[in-house]
């Protein structure tokens, strides 16, 4: 169990550790690439063990202090891979690429609305889903992958991730359309695995009179013009790299815990390092921005998921906003971060957009909001979202369930600006960011 106490200052610096989530998503995609690659840094990741086991007989893993070489298998009786539903990292992307390659893929914690969800996917492009029960577990498998296809129709921007990797798992030229623009990890790690990915607008030409080009966004807006659109391209059946060298950026969830935490608690000047600075990775930091305060960024290097540098939060006093979380894969790790954000903010907060989370078991929005309750904030609870009245002083509260990694840190955070002592089950913490304890401690002045 993790004891927090209330904090009066945080203080000092942070260089977050690599993203574990990022490692896994490297892993997958070398996987379906056929080819080792290089994931560095790796000295702070404590998953990596953890996915080593999980891939034994699918990947082989070579690390030393710095980088992890990843050497896809020639399976022969690997057998089926076993994951746990929510611990899975981009998990619609990684799932359909599996599938692709042909895996069978052993599920805990499956419900019956997931299985029909990505069942409708798969048959939406061609293919099939066999479906069978293991041990109380589902084991999925794809069938009929020859037949894939994409029909011209129109992508939400939460299919995005799920045509693309069944393309990617099968070895296949992609394009589709979507209504969002493409923000996206892909967008950046996939060119360095050789695989280029084109998007592209029905807007005109970007290098026009700035005037003329706002003229032209305005009018195609009407209904009478249409709405904008949005084309993405690859072809999974070339590859123009051989053996890639990945570059991690810091864990983005924890980046966006560590963000709140400072927020909460405003006295004594935070630097947070080895931040990812890509507009998919910083939710919790825009939302901050939205809310009135402000935030200093330096670039300071690239990785292969883009750019990153420091983050200097300066001003403090933010206001409830309204977040529409589309697409989900760029909120769901760092909605728990943003709703302690809401929780001590002034005025009202809704989030919304949050409907796909309840296809889960457990539900993962009822486990937030049941940590709402715990904390005790004033809050409301909509089919696909959550409305948050913020502003209040609370008391410390005890979560002895064990939650997800980011559910359970964020609302450790919580408890440092509350009047007694917060007790969390870090179970799940120990295991994806065994420092975390010691990372607050580092930084926090905490009252008598």
């Amino acid at each position: 169990m993790l004891e927090i106490k209330p904090a009066k200052e945080i203080k000092g610096s942070v260089r977050l550790p690599p993203s574990g989530d990022l490692f896994f998503l490297s892993v997958v995609i070398a996987l379906a690439a056929k080819n080792r690659a290089t994931i560095s840094p790796v000295s702070d990741l404590a998953l990596v063990s953890w996915w080593k086991k999980t891939l034994e007989g699918h990947a082989s893993f070579s690390c030393n202090a710095d980088n992890c070489v990843v050497q896809p298998e020639n399976e022969t009786n690997a057998g089926a891979i076993t994951l746990s539903c929510d611990e899975i990292p981009y998990r619609d992307f990684s799932i359909f690429v599996l599938l692709g390659l042909g895996k069978t893929i052993v599920i805990d914690g499956l419900t019956r609305p997931r299985i029909d969800a990505w069942t409708k996917i798969v048959s939406d492009h061609g293919c099939g889903l066999i479906v069978s029960e293991v041990d109380g577990k589902t084991s999925l498998h794809l069938d009929r992958g020859d037949n894939f296809r994409v029909r011209d129709t129109v992508k939400s921007a939460g299919d995005v991730h799920s045509v693309l990797g069944l393309a990617l798992g099968l070895g296949k030229e992609v394009t589709l359309v979507t209504d969002s623009v493409f923000t996206s990890p892909l967008r950046n790690v996939l060119p360095v695995f050789g695989y280029p990915v084109a998007v592209s607008s029905n807007l005109r030409d970007k290098n026009e009179d700035p005037l003329v080009r706002r003229m032209r966004f305005m009018q195609i807006g009407k209904k009478s013009d249409g709405p904008v659109l949005y084309t993405v391209s690859a072809d999974f059946a070339k590859r123009t790299q051989a053996e890639p060298h990945i570059t991690l950026p810091g864990d983005d969830v924890l980046g966006a815990i560590i963000t709140v935490a400072k927020c909460i608690v405003p006295k004594g000047s935070l630097i947070l390092e080895n931040v990812g600075l890509e507009t998919w990775s910083t939710a919790t930091l825009s939302l901050f921005k939205k809310m009135g305060g402000v935030v200093a960024t330096q670039e300071t290097g690239q990785t292969s998921y883009g750019s990153c540098g420091t983050v200097t939060l300066t001003k403090f006093g933010h206001s409830g906003r309204k977040v529409e979380c589309e697409p989900l894969y760029m909120y769901a790790s760092q909605l728990p971060a943003m709703v302690i954000l809401a929780a001590y903010a002034s005025g009202q907060s809704v989030f919304r957009g949050l409907a796909d989370l309840r296809n889960d078991e457990p539900d993962a929005l009822a486990q937030i909001i049941a940590c709402l309750s715990l904390l005790g904030t004033r809050h409301g609870e909509m089919p696909d979202g959550i409305v948050v009245d913020g502003g209040r002083q609370y008391d410390g509260f005890d979560i002895r369930d064990s939650l997800p990694a980011h559910i359970a840190a964020s609302f450790a955070v919580a408890g440092l600006r509350c009047m007694g002592a917060t007790t969390i089950n870090d179970e799940a913490i120990v295991r994806k960011w065994p420092g975390f304890g010691d990372m607050l401690l580092s930084i926090c002045e905490f009252r008598e």
